[in-house]
């Protein structure tokens, strides 16, 4: 498990019991997405079991209309194609927001270093865009950290369809939210008042063509995500790979117009290691460019992040202390990425 943490029990938890799937399962939510809420109890168990024993899974007929994937990729591409300078005026900072140049992103993470030397820079630039706030907003006024966004000039168009993109998938996320309840034996709406302020960053990356690096270097290092849960519209070019629990590297095969979707360490911390956040990794070298704009569904910034009561026991005693999720991400983002580490 990746999220490590004192236990709050010091007996030592059962572990849950999984199994080594080799394929990505696919959930057809259609049926569901029009109303049948008859449909929760079979989806809850096809989510379950993707993510106990893989971590991974594609949904279809999810309702995102792939007019507005399609213009949310021609941004992306807009946007790392403007002249370098244009970029660098975005460069990421503590809000971990803007722009991740070429070769800065470096993933220090021990627990997913499954090859013997360590990571190198990424083979990738990206830029990270969170929730847009109004100037007046509140916490956004206040200094909080992840509130203030930074947008290129001269793209018109550009930061209406990020929002736009941005608000089609959150209203997705909170959709799948009761199937998450439901397979954990929860109530339906038990995660809806942690997630009716949610942390909603979408990373806009570009993986360029024929850029193959040194041995153990990729276009994103092996690790996991630290949220909830990812939802990735499929690109044109693969080179995502995923490792099942029999430590095999597996490819995630595009499905064109599904979305592919994969929980993250708070979910692990949530369902208190009964769901998975698995590693993956993206390939570098592809023969034409690849593009990718995940969305990470993530909880209300002042949500606690414990252990749910149906996945504590005498037999799995919480193994994690309660924190909120702003200080969780917080510590997680200064343990794995190299450019929030300060000298020493």
């Amino acid at each position: 498990m990746n999220d490590q943490a004192t236990p709050v029990s010091p007996s030592r938890p059962r572990r849950w019991e999984r199994s080594a799937v080799e394929e990505i399962p696919v959930l057809d939510l259609g049926r569901y997405m029009a109303g049948d809420d008859g449909e929760i109890e079979r989806l809850a168990a096809e989510l379950g079991h993707a993510q106990q024993h893989i971590g991974f899974f594609y949904i279809t007929n999810h309702g995102i209309a792939q007019e507005l994937v399609d213009r949310v990729f021609a941004e992306t591409a807009r946007f790392h194609a403007l002249p370098t300078e244009e970029r660098l005026k975005l460069l990421i900072d503590d809000q971990q927001t803007g722009y991740a140049p070429m070769k800065s992103s470096q993933i220090e993470d021990g627990d997913v270093a499954v090859e013997k030397s360590p990571h190198k820079p990424d083979l990738s630039e990206a830029i990270w865009i969170r929730r847009d706030r109004p100037d007046d907003d509140p916490e956004l006024v206040a200094g909080r950290p992840f509130r203030r966004n930074k947008w290129p000039e001269g793209l018109p168009g550009f930061r209406e369809t990020i929002r736009a993109y941005q608000q089609a998938m959150e209203a997705l996320g909170r959709r799948m939210l009761p199937l998450y309840a439901r397979a954990l034996d929860l109530p339906d709406d038990y995660f809806d008042p942690l997630f009716d302020r949610a942390d909603i960053p979408v990373r806009l990356g570009h993986y360029p063509a024929d850029l193959v690096g040194d041995a153990n270097q990729f276009g994103a290092a092996p690790h996991n995500d630290a949220g909830f849960l990812t939802l990735l519209p499929q690109p044109e070019e693969d080179g995502l790979e995923v490792l099942t629990q029999s430590k095999k590297w597996i490819p995630a095969p595009v499905r064109r117009g599904d979305i592919l979707v994969n929980g993250g360490n708070c979910l692990v911390r949530f369902s208190n290691g009964r769901f998975l956040s698995t590693p993956h990794r993206v390939l570098a070298g592809r023969p034409r460019p690849r593009y990718s704009i995940p969305l990470f569904y993530n909880p209300n910034f002042d949500a606690v992040v414990q252990p749910v009561p149906s996945c504590v026991s005498a037999d799995r005693p919480a193994m994690y202390e309660p924190t909120t999720y702003e200080q969780y991400i917080i510590d997680y983002l200064a343990r794995v990425y190299a450019h929030r580490r300060k000298p020493g």
